[in-house]
């Protein structure tokens, strides 16, 4: 009898944990919606403090959520020659930025996140609603 009542209580506690998750991404504004990987220094400076956005790193397939906690987090995604950490497989990437042809408009600085091959590994999501 105690086992039956531990197992509904287990079984109420992962149905509500379950909901409250659910519930924080409708908040938030980001449930059921897609959102487009930004290749550009100007899409990543367009990011501001306390925004939300989804490091994706091919090398480990995993997904980080972080926050924006100032100017200097958005700068160092797009200095070409800085680094990108990823939490889960605990590697450095590099940021290689690359501006088009001089005079071109508009001015647009492709960003992409290398490894030691130089093959893109590594991506950056903004998580606007």
């Amino acid at each position: 009898m105690k086992t039956l009542a531990n197992i509904i209580a287990v079984t109420m506690a992962l149905g509500l944990a379950t909901s409250v998750s659910a519930q924080r991404a409708e908040q938030s504004g980001i449930a059921n919606k897609t959102f487009q990987k930004a290749d550009s220094a100007e899409s990543i400076k367009a990011m501001k403090k306390g925004d939300r956005y989804a490091v994706v790193c091919r090398e480990c397939d995993s997904v980080t959520v972080k926050e924006v906690d100032d100017e200097k987090d958005v700068e160092a995604m797009c200095h070409d020659g800085g680094s990108m950490h990823c939490p889960s497989c605990k590697k450095k990437y590099t940021v290689k930025a690359v501006g088009n042809r001089a005079g071109a408009t508009p001015a647009i600085t492709k960003v992409t996140i290398v490894n030691a091959e130089g093959k893109e590994c590594m991506f950056v999501v903004p998580l606007k609603g």
